[in-house]
């Protein structure tokens, strides 16, 4: 099966062929850089981190590139005497890659600031004023909207649809513009904001339009026509309704093949906005849970549909997760005390592109389906490729990770002296994670894989300084065990839970982890 995808555009799920057989390129919305990010925004960046990952596992090189609205009235309303609007957009700009980085969303190819492409922005303008598709008013240059007969087709909210003065500024609508979905494509400046000079008298100075910023940004960065465009659902109108219009009067149709976009995160039904009051910073998230339980809970809802966000779901979502990271605890201490030279896989490897093509991926194939559990690790890789390829199939795909799971447990992956076996089943189940954006390979089992993860979120291990005492209890409460002295034994395993540390009683004893 071939990756599908949903195309905004069409309203259809559409087979993904991108221009070029190898590389993939995509333009994603960012912020406008007035406040940091918040957890609205980080459900958006985490499906398009999962949607490169998975073209990445497919083979694909993406080229990635996202961008900055650096200057923007609410940006300079946020300015003070001491803090420039240069200061509040540059440091908001640091907060966002500190805040990916920490969700463990890879790196983009580029970062683009709107306010270093203002001369392709007056150039666009220039064209489409020239083409009659744009109109000069006291100085700012609107885009006239019926001069592109297609306007509404990406969204559905076609001219016809759209009552006049909807903005609740129907004079201005009447006076100033021809129709009144018209939009901004220059703006004159007040006095003391920035601005930059045209060498146009009929609008001679001035900054450029939200809309008109990303056209000029993405086309720059990726040609005049490029593989997909996205960003939120609240960009799909008016945002990248007005980008169509602007741009493919200059660089053709299609300027982008497809359009994405995942859906909002809401508070239990109630839509997360900085004017509710009801928004919640990166860092505060990150305080009550880590990374991976995070893009776990994403990956449970398919990114065309709306996500409640709470910290009892959350919860509930990471309580579900522990499974899975039991499974990875038993197989990394079986195999770190191993010998390297039993724990490694002995198969003979192939380029993905001298095998079969249903047999090409993921690259790392052979090595996965080795062993006690190459047949379960076969079905498992099968049925998540078929889920992701079905338009990002995260739930699907969840629940192939869960079933996976469970067929290892039931396999007796704890028990097995078959170090091979359980390092192929390791490193297949820590690839797949990695699409999802939980990265928790450890460096010196699957050295390849962490070499492509960003740091963990403390960089040190933060059982250390308690590991003696908890070991030394959890003595203790085995002597109790065998001594049948279950009171004594229970005494000191609640001890521990209350503690915040989780006993586990396996067949090769008890093991125990800190709970955040």
């Amino acid at each position: 099966m071939a990756l599908h995808v949903y195309n905004t555009r069409t309203r259809q799920l559409e087979p993904f062929v991108p221009a070029d057989p190898h590389v993939v390129r995509i333009y994603t919305c960012g912020l406008t850089v007035y406040s940091a990010m918040h957890i609205g925004h980080a459900r958006t960046y985490c499906f398009w981190d999962v949607f490169r990952r998975w073209l990445e596992y497919r083979g694909w090189h993406v080229l990635s590139i996202i961008n900055y609205t650096d200057i923007d009235d609410r940006i300079m309303d946020r300015a003070t005497g001491a803090v420039g609007w240069l200061d509040v957009a540059e440091t908001n700009i640091a907060t966002f890659r500190r805040d990916c980085r920490a969700l463990h969303i890879k790196d983009y190819a580029a970062y683009t600031r709107a306010t270093d492409f203002v001369d392709t922005q007056i150039d666009m303008i220039k064209q489409l004023i020239a083409s009659g598709h744009a109109y000069v008013v006291d100085g700012e240059v609107l885009y006239d909207v019926r001069s592109f007969p297609s306007y509404g087709e990406l969204s559905g909210n076609t001219l016809d649809g759209q009552q006049a003065g909807a903005s609740g500024r129907l004079a201005e609508d009447i006076g100033r513009k021809r129709n009144s979905a018209d939009f901004t494509l220059w703006k004159p400046s007040e006095p003391g904001q920035p601005s930059w000079p045209t060498g146009e008298p009929s609008w001679p100075q001035g900054r450029p339009g939200w809309h008109i910023e990303c056209s000029a940004m993405s086309t720059v960065m990726l040609g005049r026509h490029f593989d997909v465009h996205g960003g939120a659902v609240d960009n799909l109108f008016p945002h990248h309704e007005n980008e169509v219009a602007q741009s493919e009067p200059l660089c053709g149709h299609p300027w982008v093949t497809y359009w994405m976009h995942p859906e909002h995160l809401d508070l239990r039904g109630v839509k997360m906005a900085k004017s509710l009051g009801n928004v919640i910073g990166i860092p505060e998230l990150l305080s009550d849970h880590r990374h991976d339980e995070i893009r776990w809970f994403f990956a449970g809802t398919h990114y065309r549909t709306k996500l409640a966000f709470s910290d009892e779901l959350i919860r509930a979502s990471a309580e579900g997760y522990k499974k899975i990271g039991r499974v990875l605890k038993a197989m990394a201490e079986r195999l770190l005390g191993e010998d390297p030279a039993r724990r490694r896989i002995p198969v003979a490897q192939r380029y993905a592109s001298l095998r079969d093509p249903a047999a090409a991926i993921p690259r790392e194939r052979d090595a996965f389906v080795y062993g006690a559990f190459a047949a379960a690790s076969a079905a498992f890789i099968d049925r998540f490729v078929a889920a992701m390829d079905a338009d990002l199939g995260c739930p699907q795909a969840t629940a192939a990770v869960f079933d996976y799971v469970g067929e290892l447990f039931a396999g007796g992956i704890e028990s097995l002296d078959d170090p091979a076996s359980i390092m192929a089943a390791y490193r297949c189940l820590t690839r797949h994670l990695h699409v999802l954006g939980i990265e928790v390979a450890d460096a010196s089992l699957y050295p390849e894989l962490a070499s492509d993860a960003l740091p963990s979120d403390t960089g040190a291990d933060v059982a250390a300084p308690y590991r003696a005492v908890i070991d030394r209890m959890l003595d203790a409460r085995a002597d109790a065990r065998r001594a049948k002295d279950f009171a004594r034994a229970d005494v000191i395993r609640d001890v521990l839970k209350a503690a915040g540390v989780a006993v586990e009683d396996t067949p090769g004893g008890a093991r125990w982890d800190i709970e955040r």
